[in-house]
């Protein structure tokens, strides 16, 4: 599986924003340039890794904030255009690495960045992948990732439906449509996946991002909105819906910490006692 993901991400390289929705694209609303530019103290953090680099969209950024960045992903042909991409900028590593297995880079950063590049379609793969970030931090140090968002797909949905509705369909009708607007045959809604040409991706609903965060190790976890315009997509049937709330990914920004997972559960539960016995009073 590992050698067909890679070769499918190598394939990608070549051709990246002809197949990727990028959050990096010209009038993406994405919170990441200015949480790093207001929320980050560069004085005292002064490293960083971008895991899952791909072509190197956000190096150059990183680059220019911090004194060292490392960048890795799966794809050595990634890797190569992130080379490209970063010519002449001297303070950036890169290594083609599985983020399953980050040993070599534990507690060594200030800040961690993965953009959309926890997708495996697996639970293993995907609390061992946010461990791992947790683990290559800093105590105290701020992660900041953005997240394919399954909740969009299904708002897509609804407004597929509501079209057809107003259009005078019957509720049956309007139900097929909107299941085939998303290929609703290709996906899990259940876990939360969506079956490609190439590859099974993992999108993420906002309730289960908080819960796998907190699981891996991190607290004060703000969500916000990665929004996408309309044009993007390149897809003619979207633009009627220009004039509603856009479609989005889930840009997160949270800080490592030393309870463990145990500690956690123990003090949620002294919480939900403590509920219990001042509504008993």
């Amino acid at each position: 599986m590992a050698n067909n993901i890679v070769k499918a991400w190598d394939r990608t390289a070549k051709k990246y924003f002809d197949e990727v929705v990028s959050p990096f694209a010209e009038g993406v609303d994405n919170p990441i340039f200015w949480y790093i530019g207001k929320k980050i103290d560069f004085s005292k953090r002064k490293s960083a890794i971008d895991i899952g680099a791909g072509i190197g969209n956000l190096l150059p950024f990183l680059s220019k904030e911090f004194k060292e960045v490392v960048a890795i992903d799966i794809s050595p042909k990634m890797i190569e255009a992130a080379k490209t991409k970063t010519e002449g900028l001297d303070n950036i590593s890169f290594y083609v690495r599985d983020a399953t297995d980050l040993a070599e880079f534990y507690d060594r950063f200030d800040v961690a960045v993965a953009v959309n590049s926890i997708l495996l379609p697996n639970t293993i793969s995907i609390e061992k992948m946010l461990s791992e970030i947790n683990n290559v931090l800093k105590e105290g140090g701020i992660f900041i990732g953005i997240f394919p968002s399954m909740d969009a797909l299904l708002y897509r949905a609804l407004l597929e439906h509501e079209k057809a509705v107003e259009e005078g369909g019957s509720e049956e009708d309007a139900l097929k449509k909107a299941a085939e607007s998303i290929g609703a045959e290709n996906c899990n809604f259940i876990f939360g996946t969506v079956k490609y040409p190439d590859m099974v991706q993992k999108n993420y609903y906002r309730f289960e991002l908080l819960y796998r965060l907190w699981k891996a190790g991190f607290k004060n976890i703000r969500l916000r909105k990665v929004f996408y315009p309309w044009e993007v997509y390149e897809e003619k049937e979207l633009m009627e819906f220009k004039n509603k709330p856009k479609l989005w990914d889930w840009f997160v920004f949270a800080e490592k910490t030393g309870i463990s997972i145990t500690e956690k559960q123990e003090e949620k539960i002294e919480i939900i006692k403590e509920k219990d016995k001042n509504e008993t009073d």
